[in-house]
């Protein structure tokens, strides 16, 4: 009976020695896709999605650029349009980005490249080729780009009146930014 009280007595001895190191342990070590909340005025959350290896949120500097970001993410997969992005934009905080495809995603198979416009130089009549860009919309492009310049980035293409999220879900993948 005293071999059973003793071994019992030592079982739990171990047993509480080992849960004081787990929670320790278990703090130090962290994987690269855990989030951190971080509270520095230099630091900025940005998202992306679409083509990248890792869509997610992503903690940067201030003044970093779009392949800051994508490089964050892992980098673009094979599917990443590079014409509907320019490397070296500089990304603005608290914003989602996005990597358009060049092929459908809906369609594994597709060897057709996705029918896309260049949103900073199209006249008024290829924007309306568009599906969700109507006569109003391509004339506030246009407007856009004259006092603005170019897009940089193409969720700039929100910053145009009458563009909200919805239409830019909508024309996304059907537009890009350069050659």
């Amino acid at each position: 009976m005293i071999k059973i009280i003793i071994g019992v007595c030592v079982a739990t001895l171990i047993g509480i020695i080992a849960f004081t190191f787990i929670p320790k342990i278990t703090n130090s070590t962290t994987t690269p896709d855990e989030t951190t909340v971080v509270d520095d005025t230099n630091k900025m959350t940005i998202g992306i999605s679409g083509e990248v290896v890792r869509p997610g949120n992503y903690i940067l500097e201030e003044g970093a650029t779009m392949q800051d970001l994508i490089d964050k993410a892992g980098g673009t997969n094979n599917n990443a349009d590079e014409r509907a992005y320019y490397a070296n934009a500089e990304i603005e905080m608290n914003q989602e980005y996005y990597i358009a495809p060049k092929y459908d995603v809906k369609d594994v198979c597709a060897e057709t490249p996705i029918e896309k416009i260049n949103i900073n130089d199209a006249d008024k009549e290829t924007l309306m080729t568009v599906s969700g860009f109507g006569d109003a919309i391509s004339t506030q492009i246009l407007q856009y780009r004259n006092d603005n310049g170019i897009f940089y980035t193409l969720e700039s293409l929100m910053d145009v009146n009458g563009i909200g999220n919805a239409t830019f879900s909508k024309v996304r993948d059907y537009i890009y930014l350069h050659e």
